[in-house]
């Protein structure tokens, strides 16, 4: 039988710590998340190697030290509201739960979000919120957010959630796929209002179909 919290404090140590990933709230953060209960059973044993893990079509809990790099580059604050695009079953949202203010996470897959709904009870989260819509289309709110992030590769990224950033310091972390099919984590700064954009790891994380490329579309 597995002992989850060993391979919890193992993944720390030989994935996290050793790849730079050293921010002492995000490691408090992914320590205080058991991973494995936001896997389905047959697939829970899979829940601390250093692969990305498909858990439905086409959503994943993607590879530890590349969750790791988006969380370290997003500088959450704990004043800031936070928007998980594509949350799946809700582990990178409770995650987020612990370094901000308030987190929102999106997807159109309504058993997952049941799933979310379910595992962030049962972790008493009380700053979490779950709405079913399109990832792309971001949400139908007057809201800004201070940071967005998507764990999982993009192509493009439409206005419609980039008019969801903050105008002075909001910031959208994913990673960017527009480099001969190598992603990079990367991330997208809106001070007064105007875009700049910056590349960093590289990646071979699984692209969203939610963010496939298609014309007319901010590329990257």
């Amino acid at each position: 039988m597995i002992d989850f919290s060993i391979s919890r404090k193992n993944m720390i140590n030989n994935q996290l710590k050793v790849n730079n990933i050293k921010e002492n709230n995000i490691l408090e953060a992914i320590d205080s998340i058991p991973r494995e209960i936001f896997l389905p059973f047959h697939l829970k044993s899979r829940a601390y190697i250093d692969e990305d893990t498909e858990i439905a079509s086409n959503r994943y809990l993607i590879e530890p030290v590349i969750a790791g790099y988006i969380l370290q580059l997003s500088q959450i604050q704990i004043t800031d509201v936070v928007l998980d695009l594509v949350c799946a079953s809700g582990y990178t949202t409770a995650i987020l739960s612990k370094l901000a203010k308030e987190v929102y996470g999106v997807d159109n897959n309504k058993l997952l979000l049941k799933e979310s709904v379910k595992n962030h009870n049962s972790l008493n989260i009380k700053n979490s919120k779950f709405i079913l819509s399109y990832p792309k289309n971001g949400l139908k709110t007057k809201m800004k957010f201070d940071v967005i992030v998507i764990f999982g590769g993009v192509e493009f990224i439409s206005d419609k959630v980039l008019n969801l950033l903050k105008d002075n310091g909001g910031r959208l972390i994913t990673v960017f796929y527009n480099f001969n099919k190598v992603g990079k984590v990367g991330i997208i700064k809106k001070i007064k209002g105007k875009l700049s954009k910056k590349y960093y790891l590289d990646s071979n994380t699984p692209i969203l179909n939610d963010f496939k490329k298609i014309k007319k579309e901010f590329v990257f």
